[in-house]
């Protein structure tokens, strides 16, 4: 993989806070937008481990939710 879990999990945490954010507009208070955030990545992290993965990609992505969680 070319990112390192940390550096995916930042990225798919930037990519739905950045969405919620503009989405929210006024309403979009930081801590909220956070947490859902946080939240959006994990589901879609949740989806990619649920699929039959080989060991190494199955270890990454366990790695990049856990860096989710650090957030």
């Amino acid at each position: 993989m070319s990112q390192s879990p940390k550096e995916k999990a930042k990225e798919l945490f930037d990519q739905y806070h950045n969405l919620i954010q503009e989405i929210g507009g006024e309403l979009g208070h930081e801590i909220l937008v956070s947490i859902l955030a946080k939240h959006c990545a994990l589901i879609a992290v949740k989806q990619i481990l649920d699929n039959d993965l080989n060991n190494e990609v199955y270890y990454y992505w366990e790695e990049v939710e856990e860096e989710i969680n650090n957030l």
